[in-house]
């Protein structure tokens, strides 16, 4: 758990402070682990610490085993009734137009359940997964990976937002500033190969980092952006919706979690409350 926490939070100092532990004991615990295994897993610097490979090979199996631990209480300790943590990632865009029911619905059946909700980009919730971190994540599909099972529970209708009012046609001569979420959105990863197809090379992106600041700046014209048609329907801000082709238009969103992490009864029940909806 020291070594975890230090390498999560990238400072002796800080790792100190969630444990409840002197700065002198952390480092003690630290240099006898590297000592004890001969190799270096930090590197120090002056902004903290930071994983050397022989570190991040350990974080990996540590990540494991702490998840190990986690279900080895779940499974002594859970019954039929759900009941304890439920760790659940989703896109941003999800969080705000499909969850808020689906978790309310859930909230009511099942109060003994502390629900905690992470958001983030396909990319980012998948490594989460992957990582023991969250125990299921609703990611733009389709997803095809060995260690992870996959339920495509809705598909979304991808459109091009702009400022309201505006007749949008996209030309190759034209520079387009766009606005999406970083690297690891599947949906911006869409719009690139959309444009892209579009012959469109002359363009900017603005990277913001939410889903409200994006549809925002859309609104006040600073650029176009693409998004599920069912944001627009439900946005606050003056938006003009515009189709695109076939091939870019739908957007399945799978809810995906380890095939080898323990499925707890929480999960079970929210996975089929999700089919449900």
């Amino acid at each position: 758990m020291v070594f975890v926490t230090v390498a999560q939070s990238g400072s002796l100092t800080k790792a100190a402070d969630q444990l409840g532990y002197v700065q002198s004991n952390i480092t003690a615990r630290i240099q006898h682990l590297e000592a004890s295994l001969g190799r270096p897993l930090f590197h120090r610097h002056a902004r903290g610490v930071s994983l050397t490979p022989s570190g991040e090979t350990l974080l990996r199996y540590a990540a494991r085993i702490l998840n190990l631990c986690r279900e080895a209480e779940q499974a002594v300790q859970d019954t039929d009734t759900p009941r304890g943590p439920l760790r659940i990632g989703a896109m941003e865009t999800t969080t705000a137009i499909r969850l808020p029911a689906i978790l309310a619905k859930y909230h009511q059946r099942f109060p003994d359940v502390q629900l905690a909700l992470t958001t983030g980009s396909t990319r980012a919730l998948l490594d989460a997964v992957l990582n023991y971190e969250l125990e299921a994540a609703f990611v733009a599909g389709p997803i095809e990976h060995e260690l992870l099972v996959t339920a495509a529970v809705i598909e979304e209708e991808l459109v091009l937002v702009s400022k309201a009012g505006e007749v949008h046609g996209i030309q190759s001569s034209q520079p387009m500033t766009v606005l999406a979420f970083r690297e690891g959105c599947s949906y911006r990863q869409r719009m690139e190969q959309y444009l892209d197809a579009m012959g469109i090379v002359s363009r900017t992106v603005i990277e913001l980092g939410t889903l409200d600041g994006i549809l925002g700046c859309v609104a006040a014209g600073l650029g176009i952006a693409m998004v599920p048609k069912a944001v627009v329907d439900q946005s606050r801000h003056p938006l003009t919706a515009h189709a695109v082709p076939e091939a870019f238009r739908s957007a399945p969103t799978v809810l995906v979690h380890r095939r080898d992490a323990f499925v707890s009864p929480a999960l079970t029940q929210f996975t089929a409350l999700v089919r449900q909806i």
